[in-house]
């Protein structure tokens, strides 16, 4: 299950204590960016749900570029607070320390063949190159914080009696969240852009004059 934007469907939701906290932490990480909530997101694996996985990616992977937005920072942060406890059993969070530190964007290939098709990207984690991963075991209450770069995923719940339900805020810079909306980005599965093929359009109309 995976529901985007419950506080604007649910304005009471709104301001939350997640929400409050979370946004002064984000301003003591990053006190010289103009940081603003992106999105809010409630996801559930429910019990017995083995093919919920989340396959391996980088956040930017489903992103329009700097590029395309027209800036240069790209500061996120994505605060995940554990509804259930998140264990290895239950489909928790995983994923490739140090992954992240290059800011480079791996390749990311869609796992239904084309973005057409489905939504879902995946890279290639490979331990024998000197990838590494590890668990984010959390507990109920409990918070992880990651950024745009670092590749992660999940597994599916193996559990027959247990969800694991996950309340997400992410901040990106004002300037970035602006311009995402300008082009008409929202995070929403109900986006109606490829971005796939967005910068090779964008250049094509600049070529074109249009």
């Amino acid at each position: 299950v995976n529901c985007m934007f419950p506080t604007l469907y649910h304005p009471p939701f709104q301001n939350n204590i997640f929400e409050v906290l979370t946004r002064d932490i984000v301003r003591q990480l990053h006190p010289e960016l103009d940081m603003m909530k992106d999105y809010d997101q409630l996801l559930n694996k429910r019990p017995g749900k083995r093919d919920a996985e989340f396959a391996w990616h980088q956040d930017m992977g489903y992103w329009p570029s700097p590029k395309v937005l027209g800036v240069e920072e790209t500061a996120t942060c994505t605060f995940s607070l554990a509804v259930d406890d998140s264990l290895e059993e239950n489909g928790c969070l995983r994923y490739v320390p140090g992954s992240g530190l290059e800011k480079k964007l791996r390749e990311h290939k869609p796992l239904s063949g084309s973005r057409d098709e489905g939504h879902a990207l995946v890279l290639d984690v490979d331990e024998s190159k000197g990838d590494v991963v590890e668990l984010a075991i959390c507990r109920q209450g409990s918070v992880t914080v990651h950024d745009e770069w670092v590749v992660h995923g999940s597994g599916g719940n193996r559990c027959e009696d247990r969800q694991r339900r996950t309340y997400v805020l992410a901040y990106r810079p004002r300037e970035v969240v602006e311009a995402e909306r300008r082009l008409g980005f929202t995070h929403s599965h109900n986006d109606e852009v490829n971005w796939d093929t967005f910068e090779e359009e964008k250049g094509k109309n600049e070529k074109e004059g249009n």
